[in-house]
């Protein structure tokens, strides 16, 4: 691996050590960077005038900004790791930790942003696949004293079975709801946080009967599925289109305009007039692909009726959209923009949910569900989707692993996680 095992050397000698106040300090303010801007767009020289160092201490103490980044990301994970320990050592019941561990993942991924600098070490996957594998590998361990907690938990319904890891990675998915605080849906305040975390605890260990047996809602009206773009211009739908594929494919930095024009046969008058500049150009296209991609006939679910294999079937088919390689260009370039433009990211993560989110909200009031079904509906669709791991993958989901997937998330959803040991 050359230059990057060395990076990834001089990161962990780091992080096996106790950095002193002023390279944590650093590793924060580089943290906050990378997360705000993504890795590439990140230089020394803008770490150090956000940092208000010289380029040289830093250089001190890293070898380049790879080193800088798994640092950064190490001091994140050591942190959380040391606070979910403390959770374990103060819990008086195993019900009681997972609560408290699902605030611990809330807090990290909102205020430490650990899960989102998973994201932007995802980003570089393509060009740096080991550097990669290696921090997600390390990061995903973390969640090890989740792991024991839900082994303690079953232990305590008389389940005396060994936790698989990937169970830790699901509650953890649950607990900050997939990808939604990537996407620019507005972080939870702090008196709204524990509400939540009780929440993804109760979903995760019970499976959905708390929320169940109040009156049914077979009166209302089944949710219209969006349809495709509206009606435009042959011209007009042509540039999206264009555009479209540009920004997915090169990201937004790399996207030209006059390249785009060219393809789509269009001038720099016309692409301004309609979209004011290339973040307009941006929001629209991505839009335009979103709604195409979500023109889709979701299985149907029987009104009042918990049915596990109708269940499955609609989650195969949710996997299939959601996982597929449109989609998951579409999630990673909103992803890429989100603290730049919040407003688009939000708008593709709803488009490319609602043909099943809101079929699963109604079918979940017909079984009398009432309070929260909507937050029910879209974990089902994270449990599915396996939080942001398929979103993070280069390429779109085996028929085999997606039916394997769709039962899991079903299970947990209708049961709770101890129906999968």
């Amino acid at each position: 691996m050359g230059q990057h095992q060395h990076a990834m050397t001089d990161g962990s000698k780091l992080a096996a050590e106790t950095p002193s106040h002023r390279v944590q300090h650093l590793l924060a303010v580089a943290r906050g960077e990378f997360v705000a801007r993504g890795f590439d767009a990140v230089s020394i020289d803008a770490i150090a005038r956000a940092g208000n160092v010289s380029k040289e201490t830093i250089y001190r103490h890293f070898a380049d900004k790879e080193a800088l980044f798994r640092a950064a990301l190490e001091l994140a994970g050591a942190e959380f790791t040391a606070r979910a320990q403390a959770v374990h050592q103060a819990a008086s019941h195993p019900r009681i930790e997972l609560a408290w561990l699902a605030r611990t993942i809330i807090d990290a991924t909102v205020d430490q942003g650990l899960f989102s600098v998973l994201w932007v070490a995802t980003s570089v996957a393509h060009r740096m696949p080991d550097v990669a594998s290696v921090l997600r590998d390390q990061q995903w361990a973390r969640m090890e004293p989740v792991r024991l907690a839900l082994e303690e938990y079953a232990r305590q319904q008389g389940l005396a079975r060994h936790v698989p890891l990937e169970l830790a990675l699901d509650f953890g998915s649950l607990a900050v709801e997939g990808p939604a605080l990537l996407m620019g849906l507005p972080a939870p305040g702090k008196d709204e946080r524990d509400r939540l975390a009780g929440q993804a605890a109760l979903l995760f260990s019970q499976g959905i009967e708390p929320w169940l047996g109040g009156m049914t809602d077979t009166a209302t009206t089944p949710p219209t599925v969006p349809g495709g773009t509206q009606a435009l211009p042959d011209h007009i739908r042509n540039l999206l289109d264009v555009a479209g594929r540009h920004f997915l494919e090169q990201g937004y930095e790399g996207a030209n305009l006059d390249l785009i024009g060219a393809q789509a046969r269009v001038g720099r008058g016309t692409l301004y007039r309609h979209f004011g500049n290339k973040a307009g150009l941006f929001a629209a296209s991505l839009r335009h692909h979103a709604r195409n991609v979500a023109v889709t006939q979701a299985p149907p679910l029987p009104s009042a009726r918990l049915d596990r294999a109708a269940l499955e079937a609609f989650l195969d088919a949710a996997i299939a959209s959601l996982a597929d390689a449109p989609s998951i260009q579409l999630h990673r370039a909103a992803i890429s923009q989100s603290r730049r433009d919040p407003e688009t990211a939000r708008a593709i993560y709803a488009i490319l949910r609602e043909p099943w989110a809101g079929p699963l909200s109604h079918w979940l009031g017909t079984l009398g569900a009432r309070d929260d079904r909507e937050w029910l509906a879209r974990q089902l669709l994270v449990l599915a989707t396996r939080g942001n791991r398929l979103f993070g993958a280069d390429q779109a989901v085996a028929q085999d692993d997606r039916r394997r997937f769709a039962k899991r998330a079903a299970a947990i959803f209708l049961h709770g996680f101890t129906s999968l040991l």
